[in-house]
């Protein structure tokens, strides 16, 4: 289809909680998303200790792209699979038209190394640097037509799960590893207090 401007298929969506009578349990920080991670490992308890900040209300929905807008370069693009609330300082995104651009295909776009070019040398400030939604539109790249899309949305899915299982696979084998060492550790401690006794009698 050729190429085509992030903002001409994409939309921030803005919609404000009352904080008064926030009927969302969950919330979601910065430091909830993780680099290069599209799920949301952690969340916060709106109603539990530590409140969030007043700049928690903007209202996401299930399956909406969240884009963390300070410092970019950390690339933490998150689709949410719940309901719940976030910073003004994190971008809620959907696509415009799903018969145009593919709402699951939009965090893959996001997480493109030309899109975090163009939003890191966007980004405004140095210490905090921060990228705004109306830079961020005119962004370019070359939009695959819609059954190009489908084959994509499937081929990323997939590695995305096939990520997620040799990452759970890494964090039991490290556990199962580091159980043996105990033991391991353990039964040496064991063998040497007990010769130790044996050579004391």
């Amino acid at each position: 289809m050729g190429r085509i401007r992030f903002g001409d298929i994409v939309k921030e969506v803005k919609h404000n909680v009352d904080r008064a009578n926030n009927p969302y349990k969950y919330y979601v920080a910065g430091d909830h998303m993780d680099t290069d991670d599209l799920s949301i490992p952690r969340r916060g308890f709106f109603y539990e200790p530590p409140e969030p900040g007043p700049a928690f209300i903007r209202v996401f929905k299930k399956g909406q792209v969240l884009y963390g807008s300070r410092r970019t370069y950390l690339r933490k693009v998150a689709v949410a699979d719940f309901d719940g609330i976030c910073a003004n300082t994190t971008f809620v995104l959907e696509t415009k038209d799903e018969t145009v651009f593919m709402q699951r295909l939009l965090p893959f776009l996001m997480y493109t190394e030309n899109f975090t070019k163009f939003s890191v040398e966007n980004s405004k400030g140095s210490t905090n640097p921060y990228i705004l939604f109306s830079d961020l539109v005119r962004y370019e790249f070359e939009l695959p037509p819609i059954d190009e899309q489908r084959r994509l949305v499937e081929m990323f899915w997939a590695a995305n799960t096939a990520r997620i299982a040799y990452k759970k696979l890494l964090t039991a084998t490290d556990e199962l590893v580091k159980s043996q060492f105990s033991e391991w550790m353990l039964r040496i401690t064991t063998t040497s207090t007990i010769r130790g006794l044996s050579y004391a009698v």
